[in-house]
């Protein structure tokens, strides 16, 4: 087998929302609607070949990420196809920043932040998709010796700020007597919810009581309140 990375050779674009579907439909003989949720095909967009349509992403909401082969132009010009064709959606660009405060709304989680290679399936909330049953795999040692040792120790948890404040990456968490127990892995202003919201990694024990904490931004305590995740989960229609 060989293995090559052709990374370089394409480029993505993601068109998320409501009206994705209707607005990439007008751009490809493929059919949208049969393709399943984080499966893809193989297409043509806005006459360009080979091109995989995903339907994927990374905001909570229904969309599709296409993959172009090609250089830039090529790129420009779908870019270029699927704003006139969303400009009766009210399409609008937008970036990582965007990108990152909604999956953050609805409670995904990020390699770098919930994921890293110090923060375990348990500790992130993640064990749904972990098979230990299915056999030898990397990690399944360090995971089955967690469980023999009565599990993590920490906790993924859902912050919502009560006080004027943003906790912002890393920035340390404390419990209300002051001593430090955690930390935040991402957090933001939540512009749909009107509100600012985090994700941090808490003891077990303060998790499971449900415990107010204070954030540290900067010189400041500011209280926040612990609460059910996702913070925001679409409706699905």
């Amino acid at each position: 087998m060989k293995i090559t990375d052709d990374s370089s050779s394409y480029s993505q674009l993601a068109v998320q929302g409501p009206r994705g579907l209707e607005t990439l439909q007008k751009l490809t003989k493929t059919d949208l609607a049969t393709i399943k949720n984080y499966w893809f095909r193989w297409g043509e967009v806005a006459g360009v070949p080979n091109v995989l349509i995903a339907r994927s992403g990374y905001t909570g909401e229904d969309g599709f990420e296409i993959y172009l082969p090609g250089d830039g132009p090529t790129t420009e010009k779908v870019w270029n196809a699927l704003m006139e064709a969303g400009r009766e959606f009210g399409i609008r660009p937008c970036g990582l920043g965007a990108r990152n405060t909604l999956r953050l709304e609805a409670g995904m989680p990020l390699y770098g932040h919930e994921i890293t290679d110090s923060v375990n399936v348990f500790e992130g909330g993640l064990e749904r998709w972990l098979k230990l049953e299915k056999g030898e795999f990397i990690g399944r040692d360090a995971l089955l010796a967690v469980q023999a040792a009565g599990g993590p120790k920490r906790k993924l948890v859902g912050l919502e700020m009560v006080e004027r404040g943003i906790a912002r990456d890393g920035y340390p968490v404390l419990s209300l007597d002051g001593e430090e127990i955690g930390a935040i892995t991402s957090g933001s202003p939540a512009p749909f919810l009107k509100t600012n919201i985090a994700y941090a990694l808490l003891p077990v024990a303060v998790a499971a009581s449900g415990a107010d904490v204070l954030v540290q931004v900067r010189a400041n305590r500011v209280r926040a309140k612990q609460v059910a995740t996702p913070f925001y989960k679409r409706v699905k229609k």
